[in-house]
């Protein structure tokens, strides 16, 4: 079940954390962005890239680079996950994903005819194996969704709309109608543009006022996933969560989605905004997500039990991550190497996928991206959104296994290797 598209709140210079000013004259909000550092002219810090760099001197540090140009070697078993990823979403875009019932709909709708005659669909992007036919309700609906989508990101293009309507016109519209038709009722969308990440959890660098005292590195980000609450199965998990006071199992402060487990995270802007702000944001909210499951890991194999008001000692990776950890503090839990998410960055019509892992025990965070072998996943044509709803499918089916339309499963993702073993050992560490 979906939840219902919500208003976007305009993200406002004063969403700095308790005790920090965003009016000092030693900080500036870059965009949307919570007082970063600078020691420039105004003109020259509007640009998000000295403060990507800053991430990668923080502590923990976050270091964002290009897929083909890693900060340092990727260990052989990180190598492995990550290309089997990146071959599982390559290989549902290479054809079948819109069904083959629709072709002569999609051909014949005046709203789609300028489009497809100006870019024919590509034959293999027809699933002829989909024997449905216009009769069944969910195609027709499917289509109606599609049309709407197709409509409204043309809407923006032609009159420029700014950030909430790419949000709610355009993408969540899209992550609702793929949740709807593949996400099996274990996803829920969520939007969490108004949310406070647990400072816990955020990089730190120096203040430039106080030399001595460090300062939180602090963003939003637009949408993510959460694993259902709705979904019977996950609800089974989260009240053990509960029963065993595991009850924050995310790296937020608000009261629903700091209990749900999150997944991946989306940022948006419009067409002419800038991607490096979209990746300094999504960058700072995966490297926040992945360093609570770190964390949630570390207090379930540590052999330390804990409550929640009691975190387990060297667990909580975000203000002690400077100092030495036990390196063993994982040894009967899932490897680090699992703790591999996908993330996105969107400027208008074009949607850049990226990765995101953890790098040490002491929370430092590698994200390659965008990757190139994913160049046109765009909402300019009706082939492109039934593209995108395929590939977002693809990253919820990695985020969690799921059986396939064939009655096989796929291949192992997060929650299998990861999560899986970690709540589950949570919920039992907790209680003992």
């Amino acid at each position: 079940m979906c939840s219902s598209s919500p208003s976007k709140r305009r993200r406002k210079e004063d969403d700095s954390l308790p005790g920090e000013s965003a009016s000092r004259s030693c900080s500036v909000v870059v965009s949307e962005c919570v007082v970063l550092t600078t020691t420039g002219s105004a003109e020259r810090t509007s640009s998000p890239s000295p403060h990507l760099i800053e991430l990668r001197t923080a502590r923990p540090s976050i270091s964002l680079s290009p897929i083909t140009m890693p900060p340092k070697p990727l260990s052989d078993d990180s190598m492995t996950r990550l290309g089997r990823l990146r071959r599982r979403l390559n290989s549902v875009l290479k054809g079948g994903y819109i069904p083959g019932g629709l072709r002569s709909a999609i051909e014949q709708d005046p709203d789609f005819r300028l489009s497809v005659s100006m870019e024919p669909i590509d034959e293999e992007a027809f699933d002829h194996e989909d024997k449905r036919t216009l009769a069944d309700f969910t195609l027709i609906d499917t289509l109606q969704q599609v049309k709407k989508i197709f409509q409204s990101a043309s809407l923006c293009t032609q009159f420029g709309r700014d950030e909430n309507a790419w949000c709610f016109s355009v993408v969540w519209p899209l992550i609702e109608l793929t949740i709807k038709l593949h996400g099996k009722d274990k996803w829920r969308p969520e939007s969490v543009q108004s949310q406070t990440i647990n400072p816990v959890y955020l990089s730190r660098i120096p203040d430039p006022s106080t030399p001595s005292k460090e300062r939180h590195l602090f963003c939003k980000t637009d949408f993510c996933f959460s694993y259902s609450y709705l979904d019977p199965h996950f609800r089974g998990l989260y009240n053990r969560l509960e029963e065993a006071n595991a009850i924050h199992v995310s790296h937020t402060t608000d009261n629903f989605t700091s209990r749900a487990v999150l997944f991946s995270g989306i940022e948006v802007r419009p067409e002419d905004g800038d991607r490096k702000e979209a990746e300094l944001q999504m960058g700072i909210w995966m490297a926040a997500s992945l360093r609570k499951k770190m964390e949630l890991a570390g207090r379930a194999f540590s052999g330390t039990p804990a409550s929640e008001s009691e975190p387990a000692s060297g667990s909580e990776l975000g203000h002690d991550s400077n100092e030495t950890q036990n390196p063993e503090i994982n040894r009967d839990g899932p490897s680090i190497t699992a703790l591999l998410e996908p993330a996105v960055a969107i400027i208008g019509h074009e949607h850049k996928i990226y990765y995101a892992f953890p790098t040490s025990t002491t929370g430092d965070i590698t994200i390659l991206g965008p990757d190139e072998i994913f160049i046109n996943l765009s909402t300019r044509s009706v082939q492109g959104i039934f593209k995108l709803i395929r590939f977002y499918a693809t990253i919820l089916d990695y985020g969690y296994q799921v059986e396939m339309n064939d009655g096989q499963e796929s291949e192992g993702g997060l929650w299998d290797d990861y999560l899986k073993k970690v709540l589950g050992e949570v919920g039992r560490s907790t209680c003992q």
